[in-house]
């Protein structure tokens, strides 16, 4: 009998877990309204364009939704740029960081022996690295710009995916199907592809959706602390930074609050998620 697939197991989790299953219909209205919605804005004119002049001005007396910031920039069509911003950088630093991450350590699990050894050493190594503070150094040297944010980011958070993928595989690699198809004769790169990836795809994707919440923290943060791509590129971090000045964190809620409620709802949405499936990949955890 053919074991029910990945897709199948979420289902029922979903119809046990009232809380994943809001999370996920919450996260895809909310980025369907931003990858719909952002394109629509004029980025020049509604968010670029500024008059210093202008002090914050509520909702109630600006005639928008979210009133307008200290620049005189329109705080709801910012909150979509800023919002798919914040995304593109965080799903970037998950598909990469977990590619480099997946390729090191199911390569260090599948051969085993001294090759697992050396690579396991380097990680090991590679994980002491004070990544935060590197970063934001490198940022400075560097420049601050998309791809630099990217690759730097990428670069220190693999370890962990490569430490899970590893342990995944060295789970597998002794198991009758690996062994058959290497008596068989079957390519090594065959067989991690065509054998052993699809058996770890459940581990995988479960990691994967709870590295993007971390992520989207981690963008946040820098940008919040003034080490993000700044006003010139708008995130959900660099309109947060308002709280931090006491005048606009008492008086001038609708600069900050609205990054910060988009930001906490995306992360609840998908450790929601991320944790369902992470109970899919474990028989012991479903409550379905």
């Amino acid at each position: 009998m053919k074991p029910p697939s990945i897709f199948k197991l979420f289902l029922k989790e979903l119809k046990h877990d009232y809380f994943a299953l809001a999370g996920l219909i919450l996260f895809s209205i909310i980025l369907l309204a931003i990858f719909i919605g952002a394109p629509v804005i004029n980025y020049f004119y509604d968010v670029m364009r500024v008059d210093p002049k202008i002090l914050p001005v509520s909702p109630a007396d600006s005639g928008t939704l979210l009133g307008l910031d200290s620049l005189g920039r329109n705080q709801f069509h910012l909150l979509f740029v800023a919002a798919r911003n914040s995304l593109y950088l965080a799903f970037g630093v998950t598909f990469f960081s977990f590619l480099l991450g997946a390729t090191v350590g199911v390569i260090s699990g599948f051969y085993g022996g001294k090759i697992d050894s050396i690579v396991m050493r380097i990680t090991d190594t590679w994980s002491m690295i004070p990544f935060l503070m590197v970063v934001i150094v490198l940022l400075n040297i560097f420049g601050k710009t998309v791809f630099n944010f990217i690759f730097f980011l990428t670069i220190f958070t693999w370890v962990t995916r490569a430490r899970l993928l590893r342990a995944a595989a060295l789970a597998q690699r002794n198991l009758d199907y690996i062994n058959a198809s290497k008596t068989l004769g079957t390519p090594n790169l065959i067989i991690i592809i065509r054998e052993m990836l699809p058996n770890l795809v459940d581990v995988a994707i479960a990691n994967l959706v709870l590295t993007l919440a971390a992520n989207i923290g981690i963008e946040t943060g820098l940008s919040l602390l003034g080490f993000g791509l700044g006003w010139n590129y708008p995130s959900l971090g660099v309109m947060m930074q308002n709280a931090t000045n006491p005048m606009y964190l008492q008086h001038f809620w609708w600069v900050w609050a609205p990054s910060l409620v988009l930001v906490v709802t995306m992360m609840l949405c998908v450790n929601f998620v991320g944790n369902a499936l992470q109970r899919v990949s474990d028989p012991k955890q479903r409550r379905g």
